[in-house]
């Protein structure tokens, strides 16, 4: 074919896209000519896109089902008819089957590396995009413009379903390359898609990519050349976020550091400096310095839950009340032996008798005798008799106080659970027994148990009467 003539039937194709015909328009076209399914489809442009990255430009999902469908149905010598202007351009080799034609084709670029994954991105198509990368399309690939990768794109975009495509449906192979995990993927400059959503003020594709815990400590490893921004090097996402003076945004970040558990949230945000030895504050003071609000914020003066205006502790509207996820293992362990010891009270303090212990505490008090029934009494409220012990170090306790100390095991979801201590001696609770009944006044068995008290514990062992025996 002539050059007058492949330059009209470029032409032609690309009239036909930008019209939005139909894909059968478009599928006719191509099998009359594969090869225009490579060719740049116009001459006077310098982007030398091809007619995918022009469909998927004008969101034309259907006629990219069109033109994939065409290469995978299509024999080994059409495919390769098709990519050859392609690959010429690019110096690779044809591809060797139908299959490895389609991977080629999703991932092609344009002169400045754009792939047809990262128009999608562009202009906000998820079905695209979720197309694309069931196609084999590779979401690491960088452009020519500082390595910017397709997420980078959406979080450019502020497509929030177009980030959530591509980090939920992006094959399990290129979730992470060389230990650094899709989301944190970095530009020439050391720019993550977190980045670029704090920069435009993206709230909603900002809130999408938190939901992947990405690395809020990311810093640029240059000045950036590719935004309309001067940004020293070094500078985090919430350096950008002190820069643009945008508090809701910040707010994000730091509220993201808050809900993090104890293990995983490292150091404050608030206190990373970038290469001037500036930290966000200092930023936000220099470039808008009518924000108080927003100074106020990100001093690291304050605590973070006061500046976020969370309840401090772990009470509802506090950051640990608001975590989400599941338990960690520790508090699961630290429930499960919580329950333990109250089964252990249980067991140890039947119901029936409660009532009547306290009453003759009360009355042998009333009574003024303060010698020898001193030593039987609760260590914590001196009101009661004593009637379990943790095992192993025996520091009696009435039940009420053992039961106290039970409910101090409660923490808030996503904190550290704490370990139950003896509050005599600190040594670690592991279970409690019931402590034998001490001889009152007439040398005999004290009215509170009855002789009925039994040792429960652990190893099993039971204390009838006083006496230990093994169950």
């Amino acid at each position: 074919m002539g050059c007058a003539s492949s330059t009209v039937a470029v032409a032609d194709l690309n009239k036909s896209l930008k019209a939005g015909e139909s894909g059968r328009s478009v599928l006719l076209k191509l099998e009359a000519a594969p090869w225009l399914l490579s060719t740049p489809t116009s001459v006077i442009t310098t982007t030398a896109g091809t007619p995918l990255h022009v469909a998927c430009e004008h969101k034309q999902l259907q006629v990219v089902q069109q033109m994939l469908s065409f290469l995978s149905c299509s024999p080994l010598c059409t495919v390769r008819e098709a990519l050859q202007p392609y690959c010429r351009r690019m110096g690779q080799q044809l591809p060797g089957s139908p299959a490895e034609g389609v991977r080629m084709a999703v991932d092609m670029v344009n002169c400045k590396g754009q792939t047809p994954l990262m128009y999608a991105c562009t202009v906000g198509s998820p079905e695209l995009v979720k197309l694309l990368l069931s196609q084999g399309a590779d979401p690491w690939v960088g452009d020519r413009c500082g390595s910017r990768t397709a997420l980078h794109y959406a979080a450019m975009s502020g497509s929030a379903a177009c980030v959530e495509a591509i980090l939920t449906h992006v094959a399990p192979r290129h979730m992470s390359r060389q230990g650094v995990r899709l989301v944190n993927a970095r530009s020439f400059c050391g720019l993550t898609a977190l980045h670029y959503a704090v920069f435009f003020d993206h709230t909603q594709a900002v809130a999408e990519l938190l939901r992947h815990d990405p690395l809020l400590s990311a810093v640029t490893s240059s000045e950036s050349y590719d935004m309309l921004c001067t940004c020293e090097t070094l500078s985090s996402p919430l350096h950008f976020a002190a820069i643009k003076g945008n508090a809701e945004t910040a707010r994000q970040l730091l509220q993201h550091h808050a809900l993090l558990s104890a293990a995983a949230r490292g150091q404050d945000p608030r206190l990373q400096r970038n290469a001037a030895h500036q930290l966000p504050w200092q930023v936000a003071a220099s470039h808008h310095p009518g924000s108080r609000d927003l100074v106020a914020m990100l001093h690291p003066g304050q605590a973070l839950e006061r500046a976020l205006g969370l309840v401090p502790g772990g009470g509802p509207g506090s950051a640990d009340a608001l975590r989400t996820g599941p338990a960690s293992l520790a508090t699961l362990a630290a429930a499960a032996l919580q329950a333990k010891l109250r089964a252990d009270l249980e067991r140890a303090l039947p119901h029936q008798e409660e009532e009547g212990d306290t009453e003759k505490v009360e009355e042998e008090q009333g009574q003024g005798q303060d010698g020898e029934e001193d030593d039987g009494l609760c260590g914590v409220c001196f009101a009661e008799r004593e009637q379990v012990a943790p095992a192993g170090c025996r520091h009696g306790l009435c039940g009420r106080c053992a039961a106290e100390l039970c409910r101090g095991m409660q923490t808030a979801r996503g904190g550290r659970p704490r370990p139950l201590g003896c509050p005599f001696c600190r040594r670690e609770v592991s279970a409690f027994v019931a402590v034998a009944s001490q001889p009152g006044p007439s040398g005999g068995q004290a009215a509170a148990c009855g002789g009925r008290c039994q040792l429960v514990g652990a190893s099993g062992a039971v204390a009838a009467g006083g006496v230990i025996q093994e169950a």
